[in-house]
C-alpha cells in the first residue's frame, strides 16, 4: 500500500510545488492592468472608443517584471507600433492593399524593426503596419490616431500597476542560488570520489566526473541582474534590503567558489590523469585530497561562509591543514616537483575557497541601490 500511494503523493507535492512557482503577481497585476485599460479604451470619446480592444494591448506589451522594465519596454513598444503605422501610411498614400503592398509594408517594417534600440519590441513595427494597412483603410489618420493612442495609455497604465505592484524576484534568486551550491557539492564530491581509487583516473573517468557548473552559474548570474533591476525604483526595496544584502553576497560567493572549482577540476584533469608519465599527487597525497574536498563540500553545503557551521569550517580547515603536514612529509622524500608542485596549487586553491566570502564591494551595492 505504501509503494502505491508514494507516487501519488509525490506527484501532488511536485505540483502543488509547480503551481506555487508560477509568476501569480506578474500574472494578476498584467491582468487588472488590461481589465483597466479596456474599460477605459471602450468609453474613449470619438472614433478610437470603436477599438477599446488596443488599449489593453498597450497594458500587456508595456508590463514587466521591474519598474525601469517596464518604462523602458514601454518606450520601445509605442516607438515601434508608431513607427510600422508611419511605414503604412506612408505606402498607402501611394499604393492601394493588395498583396504586392502587404509584402511591400512588412519588408520595410522587419527592417525598421532590427533597429538595435527596439530590442524584443521590434517585432511590433511590421505587426502595426500590417494592422494599420488592412484595418485602417477607410480611415487611416483616424486608426492610427485611435491604434496610437489606445496603446499609449494603455501603456501607462501598465506602467502605473508595475509602480503601485512591483515585483521583486528574490524567490527565484534563492532557487538559482540553491541550483549553484547544489552543482559546486557535486563535483567536489565526484573529484573526491575520482581521487579514492588505488591509480589516477583516466581522461575518459575524468570526463565522467565534471558537474555541469557553466549553466547553473549562468541561470543565477541572470536571477541576480534581475533582481538588481528590480530593486531600482522599487518601493518594497527597503523591507528586504537585508535579504537583497544576503543574497547578493552569497551570489558573488559562490560565483567566485565555482571559478575555483573549474580551477581545480582543470588541474587534476591535466595533471592527475592514467595516461601522464608522472602524476601530479601519487598514491600518498590522493586520500588525503579527497578528504580535504569532501571537508571543503561540506563547508559550502553549511552555507555562504558567515552562516556556515564554526565546526564544520573548523573541520575543514584541519583537513586543509593535515594535507599541508602530509605534503611537508612528502617533500622530504624523493616525490617530483611536478607532484609538489600540483599539491602545493590545490592547497592554495582551497584555502581561497575557505577565505570565501568576501564583502561585497561598494561598486556591487551601488549598482542596485542606484
Amino acid at each position: 500500500m505504501t509503494d502505491a500511494v508514494t507516487p501519488a503523493v509525490t506527484s501532488r507535492s511536485t505540483l502543488a510545488t509547480r503551481v506555487r512557482r508560477l509568476p501569480w503577481g506578474p500574472t494578476l497585476t498584467t491582468g487588472a492592468a488590461g481589465a483597466i485599460a479596456f474599460w477605459i479604451g471602450a468609453v474613449f470619446p470619438g472614433p478610437a472608443g470603436e477599438f477599446p480592444y488596443y488599449a489593453p494591448l498597450g497594458a500587456v506589451v508595456a508590463m514587466s517584471s521591474t519598474v525601469m522594465g517596464s518604462v523602458r519596454k514601454s518606450i520601445q513598444s509605442i516607438v515601434s507600433i508608431w513607427l510600422g503605422s508611419a511605414i503604412a501610411l506612408a505606402v498607402g498614400a501611394v499604393l492601394s492593399p493588395s498583396p504586392a503592398t502587404v509584402a511591400l509594408v512588412i519588408a520595410a517594417g522587419t527592417i525598421a524593426g532590427t533597429w538595435s534600440w527596439l530590442d524584443d519590441t521590434g517585432h511590433w513595427v511590421p505587426t502595426a503596419a500590417l494592422f494599420v494597412l488592412i484595418i485602417g483603410t477607410e480611415d487611416p489618420v483616424a486608426f492610427v490616431s485611435a491604434f496610437g493612442g489606445l496603446t499609449l495609455i494603455g501603456a501607462a497604465i501598465g506602467v502605473l500597476m508595475t509602480v503601485l505592484f512591483p515585483q521583486l524576484p528574490l524567490a527565484p534568486m534563492e532557487r538559482a542560488i540553491t541550483d549553484v551550491r547544489a552543482e559546486v557539492l557535486v563535483q567536489l564530491r565526484r573529484l573526491a570520489q575520482a581521487l579514492h581509487g588505488g591509480r589516477p583516473p583516466t581522461e575518459n573517468e575524468w570526463s565522467e566526473h565534471r558537474a555541469q557548473l557553466a549553466p547553473a552559474v549562468e541561470n543565477m548570474r541572470a536571477a541576480r541582474q534581475l533582481v538588481v533591476e528590480a530593486a531600482r525604483a522599487n518601493r518594497r526595496r527597503e523591507p528586504y534590503r537585508h535579504r537583497l544584502d544576503r543574497q547578493l553576497e552569497q551570489a558573488a560567493s559562490l560565483e567566485r567558489v565555482c571559478l575555483l572549482v573549474e580551477e581545480l577540476t582543470q588541474l587534476l584533469e591535466e595533471e592527475e590523469r592514467a595516461e601522464n608519465d608522472h602524476v601530479g599527487l601519487g598514491s600518498e597525497l590522493r586520500p588525503h585530497t579527497a578528504r580535504t574536498l569532501l571537508a571543503l563540500a561540506d563547508l559550502v553545503q553549511s552555507g555562504d561562509g558567515r552562516t556556515a557551521d564554526p565546526g564544520v569550517k573548523a573541520d575543514a580547515q584541519d583537513a586543509l591543514s593535515a594535507l599541508v603536514d602530509r605534503i611537508q612529509e612528502v617533500r622530504v622524500g624523493d616525490s617530483p616537483d611536478d607532484e609538489l608542485f600540483t599539491a602545493g596549487s590545490i592547497v592554495t586553491t582551497i584555502r581561497r575557497c575557505l577565505e570565501t566570502p568576501r564583502p561585497v564591494s561598494t561598486t556591487d551595492e551601488a549598482t542596485w541601490t542606484a
